[in-house]
């Protein structure tokens, strides 16, 4: 489903002379990160271990990224830090509690302080999790509390009082999370 909403939005885009460029690089690089449950209802074989298989940030067009594009339509291209700051952060988690001074549950989101608020460092919604575990979003406490990974019981998604966050940011932040949390 979301594969083909990509692709109606790359042809409005970039017209039908590139579909089957479009439709190739889909078909080689995949759109979708697998985080689901297989038929038999277990997880992914080696969700225990962290290590879920997440797709690759879509190809930036030899033009550029698209102009107008929303900020959930510009996830799909990015994994990372500054693009998650500008577009998530900044947007959603800075303006009401982790902006504050002091910020929620002593984890500012501000420009310049996220990683370090968050890269291996100690939950504190659970202290058996991090909140950021370089390489392994299944075990990083924040993509359980953004609605991307099961994991501990939560009173609420983040951000608090807010929309859930789009699957596109979500997805952005698992790679950036599997890259290595790098700034």
């Amino acid at each position: 489903m979301r594969a083909c909403l990509l692709v109606r939005r790359l042809l409005n885009a970039y017209g039908m002379r590139n579909m089957l460029s479009i439709v190739l690089v889909l078909a080689a690089c995949g759109t979708d990160v697998n985080t689901m449950p297989d038929d038999q209802g277990s997880t992914h074989p080696d969700a225990g271990a962290g290590s879920t298989h997440v797709a690759d940030a879509m190809p930036i067009p030899p033009d550029g990224i698209p102009p107008n594009l929303t900020p959930c339509e510009q996830a799909v291209y990015h994994s990372d830090l500054p693009w998650i700051q500008t577009f998530v952060f900044d947007v959603s988690c800075t303006t009401k509690c982790h902006g504050d001074t002091p910020p929620a549950a002593g984890m500012s989101l501000r420009p310049g302080e996220a990683r370090a608020a968050m890269v291996n460092v100690v939950s504190h919604h659970d202290p058996s999790w991090m909140r950021v575990v370089p390489g392994s979003p299944a075990r990083s406490m924040l993509m359980v509390q953004i609605g991307g990974e099961p994991g501990p019981q939560l009173e609420g998604l983040m951000p608090w009082g807010m929309p859930k966050l789009c699957d596109e940011k979500i997805d952005t932040i698992r790679r950036w999370i599997a890259a290595g949390a790098n700034p």
